[in-house]
């Protein structure tokens, strides 16, 4: 594709410096507009020939990588996934090149197909990674500050200590699709505005934790936290022994809209969802949670819940299911498992999907 590509732009070069270079015509001007059409129709058919061969290998590349589930109520990635249709080793061979460039990045740059040893900081608008394999043992894989337009894709992170795979402080526009992440305490810790953020068809498990920890899987509030946020498509395993409270927990100063959908939901922390805070939204639909939820004394200190919307937001439950694909039942005995909204199961998605 590249040599294409290369012989169509020395072409169209060699063509350009033929007319800058060529004189003056004395047969007048319309010679001349002659001679700019016949350079402009011969350019621009050189060009359509690479376009075409082009779009035909580009195709094919983008053929292998839509196998992966893409939208629609109940659609997930899975374990299984992992190599074969997300993560590493899937639009490209899985990387043995060593990234020798800087850690700290200060200007647009698209990284792919490197293996990265050590912990990224995204200091900069419009970062791509994409087929790369970060492996941080230290503080934060991916940390992404007062930027916006970052995006990982078809990637592997690995975490050994007990810190966050994502910190983001007012970073606009964080995507993370098509991806795994193993090990760290929680998944993602953010603080300011980070409105856009889209975490989609990730497979997300196999936490690293230490007697003292407290893991969440995303945790916004703890300090002011605002802007909007796609949760979709993902598989969430703490698969750790160790103190968990919830897979996804907005509570304190958080003001945050979240979409959380589709996603499948091992057993993680009491609540699992917790959204409330200064003024947080949430709307669940469409997700799977694990047969084991409907073993009420899983966790020795409660009662385990689907969700726990509280406050002034506006929260919604709808069409949420068991792993053998029945409707959730919101009331357990006297327990409301989706506490603060009615879980509505009118009108729903057929399964199985």
């Amino acid at each position: 594709m590249r040599i294409i590509i290369s012989v169509a732009l020395t072409i169209g070069t060699c063509l350009a410096a033929m007319f800058v270079n060529t004189p003056a015509s004395a047969e007048g001007p319309s010679q001349s507009r002659s001679v700019v059409v016949e350079l402009a129709e011969n350019s621009s058919r050189i060009a359509d020939e690479a376009s075409e061969q082009t779009g035909q290998v580009v195709s094919a590349a983008r053929k292998s990588i839509n196998s992966e589930p893409k939208g629609g109520p109940y659609i997930h990635v899975a374990p299984k996934d992992a190599g074969v249709t997300i993560g590493a080793g899937v639009i490209a061979p899985y990387p043995s090149e060593a990234y020798t460039g800087p850690l700290t990045i200060k200007s647009p740059v698209t990284i792919e197909n490197v293996l990265i040893d050590g912990c990224l900081r995204i200091e900069s608008d419009d970062v791509t990674l994409r087929n790369v394999v970060i492996t941080c043992n230290s503080y934060y894989p991916v940390k992404a500050t007062h930027h916006a337009n970052a995006l990982i894709e078809y990637s592997l992170v690995i975490c050994t200590k007990p810190t966050k795979v994502f910190r983001l402080i007012s970073y606009q526009n964080f995507a993370v699709q098509h991806s795994e992440t193993r090990g760290c305490e929680d998944l993602f810790f953010l603080s300011g505005n980070n409105d856009g953020l889209d975490v989609s068809y990730n497979y997300m498990h196999s936490l690293t934790l230490i007697p003292t920890s407290h893991a969440d899987g995303f945790q916004f509030g703890l300090v002011p936290t605002s802007g909007s946020g796609i949760i979709r498509g993902n598989y969430f395993w703490a698969n750790a022994k160790g103190k968990k409270t919830d897979t996804i927990y907005a509570e304190g100063k958080s003001q945050v809209q979240l979409l959380i959908e589709d996603n499948f939901f091992r057993i993680w922390g009491l609540r699992t969802i917790r959204c409330g805070g200064e003024g947080s939204s949430c709307i669940i639909r469409n997700n799977i949670y694990e047969q084991a939820f409907e073993d009420m004394n899983v966790l020795p200190y409660g009662k385990l819940l689907f969700s726990y919307l509280y406050g002034k937001g506006a929260h919604e439950a709808s069409c949420n299911r068991l792993e053998d694909g029945s409707l959730i039942k919101e009331f357990e005995g006297r327990i409301d498992r989706f506490h603060g909204v009615s879980h509505s199961v009118d009108n729903c998605p057929q399964w199985p999907y």
